[in-house]
C-alpha cells in the first residue's frame, strides 16, 4: 500500500500531483516480472540476448615432429678440454681410452676392460652454438655400432658436457658417416651463430626409409632442440597407390620476416612402378626431380618454450618461399 508523507497537509494543492506520482511509482514497483524488460526510466534497461557461442579456434598441429632414431641425453658433466679428449681416445692405455669414451657419454657396451675400442673416426668442431662469443665444441666419434656426438661448453678454465647425441647404426653401413649424421648450419635467428643439425635414418627390409632431423643450439648453457621432424621418407608397395610415395621436408627462413619467422616446407611426389625399378631411383637427385606438391607451415621462436612453435597449420606456400633455393 502506498502512503503520502504525513508531513504534507492533505489540503495542499500539490496532493493530486504527488498522488499521481506515487501511484506511478507503485505501479512500477509492482509491475509483473514478465514486463520487467521494458525500459521506462525506473525499471532495468533491456537485457541483451545471450550471445551464441563462437566457433572454436582451430587447433594448430605441427605437420611433423619427432627424433626417430636419434637419442639425446642432457647432462652436466665436467670433462677434459676437447683437444685433450681427442688425444686420449687414441691412447694405447685402455684406462685412458675408457675415461675418454665415458666422458663423451659412450654406451656402456664399449667401456668393458679387455675390449676397449679405438674409434674408427674422430671429428672435432669448434663453433659458437650459444649466445656468447665463446666457441663451443662438438666431438663426434664412429664406433662399431654407434655414432656418438658430445656437445661441450666452456665454463671459465674448464669444460662441461651438456649433452650427447646417439645414433645406433653399424659401421659397415655405407650411407651413414659422421658427415651425414652431423651438419653445421648458420642460425636462422643470429647469422653469426651456428646450429647443429643431426639426421638419422630408419630403413625397412624392402628399402623404405624414414629420416628424422633435429636442430640444436645452446641457450643459457643448456642444449635446446629447436625443432625436429621427418625430413626425408620413401614408402613403396602401397596397395592403393602402386609405386613409391616420396616426402622431403626442410626448414627455411620466411621471406616476409626472415630473422623472426621460418617455414617448414613439405614436398611430396610419387614414383610409378616403372620409375621405382630404375637403378637411379635411389638417387636423391632423381627423387627430388619427382617432387610435385609443396606446402608450408609457418614457425616462430617462442621465448617461453625456447623452441620453434607453429603459428598456423600447414597450407599453400607463398610464391616467394618456393623461389628460395634450399
Amino acid at each position: 500500500m502506498c502512503r503520502l508523507p504525513h508531513s504534507l497537509p492533505t489540503s495542499s494543492k500539490f496532493v493530486p500531483c504527488l498522488l499521481a506520482s506515487s501511484l506511478a511509482l507503485c505501479a512500477a514497483v509492482f509491475t509483473p516480472a514478465s514486463h520487467a524488460q521494458r525500459h521506462n526510466g525506473l525499471s532495468s534497461p533491456p537485457t541483451a540476448p545471450p550471445q551464441k557461442a563462437g566457433a572454436k579456434s582451430q587447433t594448430i598441429v605441427p605437420v611433423s615432429s619427432g627424433l626417430g632414431a636419434l637419442q639425446i641425453a642432457l647432462v652436466d658433466y665436467g670433462v677434459p678440454a676437447p683437444q685433450s679428449l681427442t688425444r686420449q681416445l687414441q691412447a694405447d692405455d685402455d684406462r685412458t681410452r675408457i675415461a675418454a669414451l665415458s666422458a663423451l657419454g659412450t654406451p656402456g657396451q664399449y667401456l668393458s676392460r679387455g675390449h676397449v675400442p679405438y674409434p674408427h673416426s674422430i671429428q672435432l668442431e669448434l663453433i659458437p652454438l650459444g649466445l656468447t662469443d665463446e666457441l663451443d665444441a662438438i666431438v663426434t666419434i664412429e664406433l662399431d655400432q654407434h655414432l656418438v656426438s658430445a656437445i661441450l661448453v666452456p665454463e671459465g678454465d674448464s669444460w662441461h658436457r651438456i649433452a650427447t647425441v646417439l645414433y645406433a647404426t653399424p659401421f659397415n653401413e655405407p650411407n651413414t658417416t659422421p658427415a651425414t649424421f652431423l651438419h653445421l648450419a648458420r642460425s636462422l635467428m643470429q647469422h653469426e651463430r651456428y646450429r647443429a643439425v643431426y639426421r638419422a635414418t630408419q630403413t625397412s627390409p624392402n628399402g623404405d626409409f624414414t629420416e628424422n632431423e633435429a636442430h640444436l643450439r645452446v641457450l643459457n648453457n643448456k642444449l635446446t632442440t629447436l625443432i625436429s621432424f621427418v625430413s626425408n621418407a620413401r614408402a613403396c608397395n602401397v596397395a592403393k597407390h602402386p609405386g613409391c610415395d616420396l616426402t622431403r621436408r626442410w626448414l627455411q627462413p620466411d621471406p616476409v620476416d626472415p630473422t623472426q619467422r621460418s617455414l617448414l616446407v613439405t614436398a611430396t611426389g610419387h614414383l610409378a612402378p616403372r620409375e621405382a625399378a630404375d637403378p637411379l631411383a635411389t638417387s636423391e637427385t632423381f627423387q627430388q626431380s619427382h617432387l610435385r606438391a609443396f606446402a608450408c607451415q609457418p614457425y616462430a621462436f617462442s621465448e617461453t618454450t625456447q623452441r620453434y612453435e607453429p603459428t598456423a597449420n600447414s597450407g599453400p606456400c607463398p610464391a616467394a618461399a618456393l623461389s628460395t633455393n634450399h
